[in-house]
């Protein structure tokens, strides 16, 4: 069965990081859209698939920036894209994927595993708002701290909760 993604999710999550020129002139999100589709738990794990993402995220932004990965931000800068870009980008991505995850133990267990292993706020993110009652009080706060010391407040004020 396909994973339910909508175009539009896609958008909402590339258009922030890559610029809506860079968006509205290529299929990026079509293209991804379909990739995120094409995830089966039962064929792969997270890490291989996120795997894939980042390599077909930099084939296609190579594509279409023409090879230059110079894209202009919405505040017209020009924003050059490297490792880390990259590396958000597919973890924001693949946050979609997680977010359509059903919220039961074994998903807990494979996005937890995946978290240990791949620093990604998205898993952590849906870790904290859809799983939460698989952890500890305890343990809810410890992941909450490594977010808050990891990361920018930016990137989590929307959705940790400040009593965590």
């Amino acid at each position: 069965m396909a994973i339910p993604v909508m175009q539009q999710e896609v958008e909402q999550v590339l258009r922030p990081l890559l610029g809506a020129m860079l968006m509205d002139s290529c299929p990026l999100a079509e293209d991804v859209t379909g990739f995120l589709r094409t995830y089966a738990p039962y064929r792969q794990g997270l890490e291989e698939y996120r795997d894939e993402l980042e390599a077909l995220l930099k084939k296609l932004l190579n594509r279409y920036t023409h090879g230059s990965m110079l894209v202009v931000a919405d505040n017209y800068q020009p924003v050059q894209l490297g490792k880390e870009q990259l590396r958000r980008l597919t973890d924001e991505v693949m946050g979609i994927l997680f977010d359509k995850l059903t919220p039961f133990s074994a998903n807990f267990l494979k996005l937890n595993d995946y978290s240990l292993r791949v620093q990604s706020l998205s898993a952590l993110r849906v870790l904290i708002t859809r799983y939460a009652a698989y952890y500890t009080e305890e343990q809810l706060h410890f992941v909450a701290g490594m977010i808050r010391s990891i990361y920018p407040p930016e990137r989590y004020q929307g959705w940790l909760p400040p009593e965590l």
